[in-house]
């Protein structure tokens, strides 16, 4: 399909393209020590574009001016909180699902110990989770299988049956293309 015209131009007055510290860190350098060409090669050629946008940030003018922005910043790019610094009491959105996995899980602690470190939260109490996926969470499935009052409750469409077990007590797991007599 043709996108031209669905999304805003880069150039946008009312978007700002955050340049992040390339690989070797240059974007705050002094041009007099470090080449032109050097600043260049710390990025990407397809990120190179941006660099001399009108409304191209870095760090220094988020940092500056917090109230101003909206920041995107994903998991795996936190370390750009170090050099930004946000102000305590920030507000993060965090659109994920819960986890439903020990490594999900050990990621999820690991950003809240980075918002805690930043004084975006105060403690682990303060993380507030709202439901966002197209699937409901434990508790909602819980409570919808148990008000259903199934006299055998078969899960499919799940890697935890186990949670099943542990909130009722007529659960039948059973394996993909086995057969059960009902």
């Amino acid at each position: 399909p043709n996108l031209k015209g669905q999304f805003p131009s880069p150039t946008d007055k009312n978007i700002k393209i955050y340049i992040q510290r390339g690989s070797w860190g240059l974007i705050d350098k002094d041009l007099e020590t470090f080449t032109e060409r050097q600043l260049l090669q710390d990025y990407g050629t397809w990120q190179r574009e941006f660099l001399d946008y009108p409304n191209a940030v870095d760090y220094r003018d988020v940092q500056k001016n917090q109230k101003e922005f909206i920041f995107y910043c994903s998991d795996y790019r936190l370390q750009d909180l170090i050099d930004i610094k946000p102000s305590e009491g920030t507000s993060y959105i965090r659109s994920l699902t819960e986890p439903f996995n020990t490594e999900m899980e050990i990621k999820e602690d690991q950003v809240k110990n980075w918002f805690v470190h930043f004084g975006v939260i105060n403690r682990d109490e303060d993380w507030h989770q709202i439901h966002v996926s197209g699937h409901g969470d434990g508790e909602q499935i819980r409570h919808v299988v148990k008000d259903t009052h199934a006299k055998l409750l078969i899960p499919i469409h799940t890697v935890h049956d186990e949670y099943h077990k542990q909130w009722h007590d007529n659960v039948n797991s059973v394996n993909q293309h086995d057969r059960i007599q009902l």
